[in-house]
C-alpha cells in the first residue's frame, strides 16, 4: 500500500490542495541542442558540427525541465583550424581574409619587385602571403632593391668569372678564366679575356695547359735552309759564317738537324730560268756531318745580278724549290745577305711572313743594319728574328747557336 502512495506522487502533485500532474519524473535528464531544444528520445539526437555541443535539461524535485544548460552554439569564424561556425567546414572565413598585409617602412610598394603580401589563414594560423621586399641587386634584369633601377652596383661590378675550357685546366699553363658582365639581366654573354688549352708551340710556354712545356718537341727534328748571298761583296761574310758554322755541325745540338742549301746572286751561266733566275737550290736536306762539304761547293759558284731574297723565302716555303720538309719537323730558313729586301715577282714581306705562320716556317735574317727595316716585316714585325752579319766567326758562331738554342730541340 505505502509503494503505490509514493508512485502516485510523481504523477500527481499538490497545488492550492488541488492534485496536478508533473512535467517529469525529478531526476530525469533529456538531450538538448544549442538553440535550447530538448530531443524527444535518442534516436533524435543529432551531433553538431565543429566546436558546437548539445546540452543536457534536469527535471527539478518540482518535476520541471530547466533550462538547456552546457550547450555550445555557433559564433564567428576565425582563422584557428576549428569550425567555429558550425557549418562542416573550417576557416572559410576570417576577418583578416584578403588584407593586405608586410609593409616595412621606407620601402616604395609597386616600385620594382616589391609588392604587399594578402594574409592567408594556413593550418590554423595567419601567414602574410606574398609579401615581397628589398633585396640586394642581383643579375636579373629587376629591380630588387626597390630603387627604380635595374641591375645597378652589383658587386664585382656587374662581372663574374667564367671559363670555358675542360676541368682542370684553369690556372694551368697559360690557361686563365675569363669574366662576363651584366647584359640584359643575365651573363650570356661572352666569356672576354680567357684562355684555354690550345696545340703546344714552340714558346717556353704550357699552350695546352697540361702541365709540360714544349712537350713532343724534342723528338721533331730540325730542317733547316741556309738562304746564300754569294755575291762577291759579301765574301769575308759568307767565309766567317761557314767558319762559325762548321763548330756547330759536330756540335750534338745539331744531331737531329738536317740542312739545305740556296744560293742568291748566282750567274745565268746561259741558261734560262724564268723564274727562278738569280738564285739556286744547290741542295736538298743532308745530315750534319755532310753540310759542310755543300756550303763550300756554294761559295764558289759564279755570282752576278741581283739578290731576290724574299723571293727566294717564298720559294722555299711554297713547294717552288723542291725540299723533302719532314710533315713533322721544325721548319727553320735562315737568310744572310749583304743587300736590302728585294724581290723579282712583286712579292711582299708581308705575303711572306703570313705563310711563314699559317705553314709554322720559322725565319731569320742576317742583313747589314742600315737594310733591317726593310725585312723586318718578313719576321713578323719581331727585330729578335734579325742580326746582323759581321766578319767574325766567333761572333757568326754565337749568333747560330743562339739561333739553335731558341728551337724546341729538349732537354
Amino acid at each position: 500500500m505505502k509503494k503505490y502512495a509514493t508512485l502516485l506522487l510523481l504523477l500527481i502533485g499538490c497545488e492550492d490542495d488541488l492534485l496536478v500532474r508533473l512535467e517529469c519524473r525529478p531526476g530525469e535528464l533529456k538531450v538538448c541542442n544549442y538553440e535550447g531544444e530538448a530531443y524527444e528520445d535518442r534516436a533524435s539526437i543529432r551531433e553538431p558540427y565543429g566546436v558546437c555541443k548539445n546540452g543536457t535539461m534536469t527535471c527539478t524535485r518540482t518535476g520541471k525541465w530547466t533550462a538547456c544548460e552546457g550547450a555550445v552554439g555557433p559564433s564567428q569564424e576565425v582563422c584557428d583550424g576549428l569550425d567555429n561556425n558550425c557549418n562542416g567546414r573550417l576557416d572559410e572565413e576570417y576577418p583578416e581574409k584578403h588584407q593586405l598585409c608586410g609593409f616595412v617602412e621606407d620601402v616604395s610598394y609597386g616600385v620594382g619587385v616589391c609588392a604587399p603580401g594578402v594574409m592567408t589563414c594556413d593550418n590554423g594560423g595567419l601567414r602574410c602571403d606574398g609579401h615581397t621586399g628589398p633585396s640586394d641587386e642581383i643579375c636579373d634584369g629587376l629591380d630588387n632593391n626597390c630603387n627604380g633601377s635595374v641591375d645597378e652596383g652589383i658587386a664585382n661590378s656587374t662581372a663574374i668569372v667564367c671559363y670555358e675550357g675542360p676541368e682542370g685546366t684553369m690556372g694551368v699553363g697559360e690557361c686563365r678564366g675569363g669574366i662576363r658582365y651584366c647584359v640584359d639581366g643575365g651573363f650570356d654573354g661572352p666569356c672576354d679575356r680567357q684562355i684555354t688549352p690550345h696545340d703546344e708551340i714552340c714558346d717556353s710556354l704550357d699552350n695546352d695547359c697540361d702541365g709540360e712545356v714544349d712537350e713532343g718537341f724534342d723528338n721533331r727534328g730540325v730542317d733547316l735552309v741556309f738562304v746564300l748571298d754569294i755575291s762577291g761583296s759579301f765574301d769575308d761574310e759568307i767565309e766567317s759564317m761557314i767558319q762559325g758554322i762548321a763548330p756547330l755541325l759536330d756540335d750534338p745540338i745539331t744531331s737531329q738537324f738536317r740542312f739545305g742549301l740556296i744560293v742568291v746572286g748566282t750567274a745565268s751561266m746561259g741558261e734560262l730560268r724564268p723564274l727562278h733566275m738569280y738564285s739556286k737550290m744547290v741542295s736538298d736536306f743532308v745530315p750534319a756531318d755532310e753540310f759542310l762539304e755543300i756550303l763550300e761547293a756554294g761559295r764558289i759558284i759564279p755570282s752576278a745580278g741581283q739578290e731576290p731574297t724574299i723571293d727566294t723565302m717564298l720559294w722555299t716555303m711554297n713547294g717552288s724549290y723542291p725540299f723533302t720538309w719532314r710533315p713533322n719537323s721544325q721548319k727553320v730558313v735562315i737568310t744572310m745577305t749583304d743587300e736590302a729586301a728585294q724581290t723579282i715577282t712583286g712579292t711582299g714581306c708581308p705575303q711572306v711572313a703570313m705563310i711563314a705562320s699559317e705553314q709554322q716556317y720559322q725565319l731569320f735574317v742576317f742583313a747589314l743594319q742600315e737594310h733591317h727595316n726593310t725585312f723586318i716585316q718578313c719576321v713578323d714585325n719581331d727585330a729578335d728574328r734579325l742580326y746582323t752579319p759581321v766578319a767574325d766567326s766567333n761572333v757568326i758562331f754565337n749568333q747560330i747557336k743562339s739561333i739553335f738554342e731558341d728551337l724546341c730541340l729538349g732537354n
